[in-house]
């Protein structure tokens, strides 16, 4: 009898087959629909069925994910327009298509996370091979999470960041947003973990190891395998700010002396007064927030070399 396969190991390399649909994020430009024109290109044979639906509006993203008849799902656009997929794909009754991600958006860490090509030739090769991985989530007031949840001055940003400021400078947006609100002091949270009290000006509960691009900020954590990690930072002022950015840049968070990372798999952050949090980059409404680990995966495909799921 031959052995059992290890419990994360890709499945058998069969080539994608069946519908095949791209869903796109409505914010996609000219040069964003030409790159998706070209991986459908890519993808399409016999076999195959390819179709590219742009979701029209806000929230839409959610309910083409839950609702379109697909073998494949291929999510065009940032970290949060696969969030909105992953709602709507876990609000699915019965069998579910395999997930995909095509980079795109401001920012998209999910596909660095996983290795993928930016040049849509070799994306739609990597696809056809039929690598796959489980997508392991988090739940942030029982809404899921790919990558991280937080509160603090990270969410205060995603809160009061203008689309239209985000839309023309990209991720530098985020950083003058940042530097503005650095300057108020916020209170201190309360975080109750499996692991134990924990007081922080800003947490982060991260599936992920990057954050922001390619910041590394908790190096065993990985979005392919269980577990949830809280990246505590003690203080938030402009000169803790610059230190920490100087070692996030290093690749050495842990070298700061401003922050602690913890394995945990559930926690519960209260605050003196309401703190924003986010989820994926989304607002997601104030403290208090309960964080734990999702039970249930998603098959997600994987390029031909990465990330072992």
């Amino acid at each position: 009898m031959s052995p059992s396969p290890p419990p994360h190991a890709p499945e058998p390399p069969n080539e994608l087959s069946g519908r095949i649909v791209i869903l796109a994020n409505p914010a996609a430009g000219r040069r964003n629909r030409a790159a998706l024109s070209r991986l459908a290109a890519g993808l399409t044979a016999a076999t195959r069925q390819v179709d590219v639906l742009e979701s029209p509006g806000p929230g839409d993203i959610r309910r083409l994910a839950r609702d379109v008849d697909a073998d494949c799902l291929l999510v065009a656009g940032g970290d949060g327009s696969v969030n909105e997929a992953v709602v709507g794909l876990l609000e699915r009754p019965g069998a579910r298509p395999v997930l995909g991600v095509v980079p795109q958006g401001t920012v998209n860490i999910l596909a660095r996370e996983l290795g993928l090509p930016r040049d849509m030739a070799a994306l739609a090769r990597a696809y056809l091979a039929n690598r796959r991985g489980k997508l392991h989530l988090g739940l942030a007031n029982d809404r899921p999470f790919v990558l991280m949840a937080s509160v603090g001055l990270d969410a205060e940003v995603v809160h009061a960041l203008r689309p239209e400021l985000k839309r023309v400078i990209g991720r530098a947006a985020y950083l003058i947003e940042a530097t503005r609100l650095a300057l108020r002091k916020g209170p201190l949270l309360e975080i109750e973990t499996d692991a134990g009290l924990v007081a922080a000006k800003l947490a982060v509960f991260t599936k992920s190891s990057r954050y922001g691009g390619d910041f590394v900020i908790a190096r065993n954590s990985r979005v392919l395998t269980p577990g949830l990690r809280l990246v505590a930072l003690r203080e938030v002022g402009p000169l803790a700010l610059c230190r920490l950015g100087f070692f996030m840049m290093l690749g050495r968070i842990e070298d700061s002396g401003l922050v602690a990372t913890i394995e945990t798999r559930h926690a519960h952050v209260r605050a003196p007064v309401p703190v924003a949090t986010q989820v994926d980059g989304d607002p997601l409404g104030v403290t208090p927030l309960r964080v734990r680990e999702a039970e249930e995966t998603l098959d997600i495909l994987l390029p031909f070399e990465g990330p072992e799921p």
